[in-house]
């Protein structure tokens, strides 16, 4: 009876610490843009009347960003009340756990009917000044851990463990990142403390564009994931930087969908994280093209050649053979015939067929560079594509140059930036003579110009 009395004792008094608050003096919250008084108190059902006197507002009617105001009869949260756009590696769990925050409060501050609304980028109502845990570090559950020996390791109470993470009992689920106040780690909530951080580098997850995921961690850890059905592929650029870089299809909806990303410490615990992403619109038009040869229409031709083009870029070659910008693959890059994207009809048939590359004006004979470094993996005659060559930069990124009426160079090759690897031509599927020149990431077209506008690690 003595041990039980004392085991309850301890319970109570580590449960997670709360800043004290005068029951009448509600929660404080920071003004946003285009927030007005009946909208505050639209969103926490108070009148406006009570935040008005709360806050001691002089003048209601001059309200300015920035202003804290009192919310009083709030008893769902406590603390400041503040906006932060969830980051790559938080999700809904993680946030909940890191500031102390109820499955009511997330939903009541968010306007949450599923935590899937939360995804990478939402702008998140949290609370803050009121013992969360923003400098915690994380530990992966092992298969097998007992929270009693994951505790000892991270130099916390088991009870304090399960107070803070808000576990049903003395256990955890092997694969789970809890927080261990123990410890002070940087980084992401939802992955371990050995992921010091994680960001998507430019416009981020568009269709048809190139994402770039910098992850910054400690020394020794492999660092994978998974994105709508294709592996995140990150190479080291440095003994504590990983970088991944991945195409979004054009053929991928708008809407939200799940990003994992995965690996294994250095002391081979596997671990894994996923948060929902939105995908959005790439913007792209329409256009009806004209084929005089039907038989290049045959759809078991155009998904054969296909996926004959797909079985040789998605290798990720671990050398990255490009350095700084690339260069034109082409004399005439401003002179572009047909955008990348462009959602096709043949000779006023159903809108099945993408764009999947650029075209390129210009004349029979004009000559065709390698822009960047690279090995040749492919070169010879293909139906639709003509006289096709493939360059492999390392990394998942290839470049493709179609319809040519010279191949000058050899599979095995190595190539170098400005090497005239072709001649413009008009073969395969064509309305007239050009190059179509197409860039893939991970195994994915992607929208070529972007690879000559800006440097890509």
């Amino acid at each position: 009876m003595v041990a039980l009395v004392a085991i309850l004792l301890l319970a109570t008094a580590v449960q997670p610490v709360y800043a004290q608050q005068e029951e009448e003096e509600g929660v404080r919250y920071t003004v946003q843009p285009g927030d007005t008084l009946s909208s505050i108190a639209l969103r926490f059902n108070v009148p406006i009347n009570d935040i008005i006197a709360a806050s001691e507002l002089a003048n209601p009617n001059a309200l300015n960003v920035g202003d804290v105001l009192i919310i009083p009869g709030i008893d769902w949260v406590e603390g400041t009340l503040f906006f932060q756009n969830v980051a790559l590696g938080d999700n809904y769990l993680s946030l909940k756990r890191r500031y102390l925050l109820s499955d009511e409060g997330m939903a009541r501050l968010n306007q949450l009917t599923s935590p899937e609304q939360m995804y990478y980028g939402f702008p998140a109502m949290l609370a803050s000044d009121h013992g969360e845990l923003t400098g915690s570090a994380r530990s992966v559950v092992a298969a097998g851990q007992s929270l009693w020996e994951l505790a000892a390791a991270s130099g916390d109470n088991p009870w304090a463990l399960m107070a803070y993470n808000q576990l049903p009992g003395a256990w955890a689920v092997p694969g789970d990142v809890v927080f261990t106040p123990g410890r002070q780690a940087p980084g992401p909530g939802g992955l371990p403390s050995g992921v010091q951080f994680v960001e998507v580098e430019g416009i981020g997850f568009v269709q048809g564009r190139t994402v770039v995921i910098n992850a910054v961690t400690d020394p020794d850890i492999q660092m994978g994931g998974e994105f709508f059905g294709f592996p995140l592929n990150f190479f080291p650029e440095s003994d504590s930087q990983q970088v991944a870089l991945q195409g979004i299809p054009l053929y991928a909806e708008t809407g939200t969908f799940d990003l994992t990303l995965a690996g294994t410490l250095a002391d081979g615990t596997p671990f894994s994280f996923t948060q929902p992403v939105r995908i959005a619109s790439g913007g792209y038009e329409s256009e009806t093209l004209t084929v005089n040869d039907p038989a290049l229409l045959n759809p078991e031709l155009s998904e054969r050649e296909m996926q004959q083009v797909y079985d040789m870029v998605m290798a990720a070659t671990p050398e990255k053979r490009w350095a700084g910008y690339w260069g034109a693959p082409h004399p005439y890059i401003n002179v572009i015939n047909s955008s990348f994207g462009i959602h096709r009809s043949y000779n006023n048939g159903e809108y099945e067929n993408y764009h999947y590359g650029v075209d390129f004006g210009g004349g029979v004979g004009i000559e065709i560079w390698a822009p960047a470094p690279g090995t040749v993996v492919f070169a010879g005659p293909l139906d639709v594509r003509g006289n096709v060559t493939i360059i492999d930069h390392g990394w998942g990124v290839y470049t493709g140059y179609f319809h040519q009426s010279q191949i000058l160079v050899n599979v095995g090759d190595q190539v170098q930036t400005t090497q005239v690897i072709g001649l413009v031509g008009a073969t395969g599927r064509i309305t007239g003579a050009h190059l179509h020149w197409e860039v893939w990431v991970g195994g994915v077209s992607v929208e070529p110009m972007d690879w000559l506008n800006r440097i890509y690690p």
